[in-house]
């Protein structure tokens, strides 16, 4: 059973943050690592930015933007503060 979200982005770049949060809240992912403007980076975002969330229908990059987004929807599955 595939993850429902995939998190696009290498850990060397800011992609780490998502992956560090994700972990601490214990919502289960898959990682795709990969470089900035990689073809793969390109597949999931027409700017080749990284990191790049999809849940679902929803996709959206900038490590901030993920963040408050995973905070306010998995809160309760960790101990992210309120924002």
């Amino acid at each position: 059973m595939a993850a429902a979200i995939k998190l696009f982005g290498a850990t060397g770049y800011r992609s780490f943050r998502c992956v560090w949060l994700l972990e601490e809240l214990g919502v289960p992912f898959e990682h795709r690592p990969c470089a900035p403007r990689s073809e793969e980076a390109f597949s999931v975002n027409p700017l080749g930015k990284i990191p790049t969330l999809q849940h679902g229908a929803l996709t959206m990059y900038e490590s901030a933007a993920i963040n408050t987004y995973l905070g306010d929807a998995f809160r309760e599955g960790g101990s992210a503060p309120l924002v």
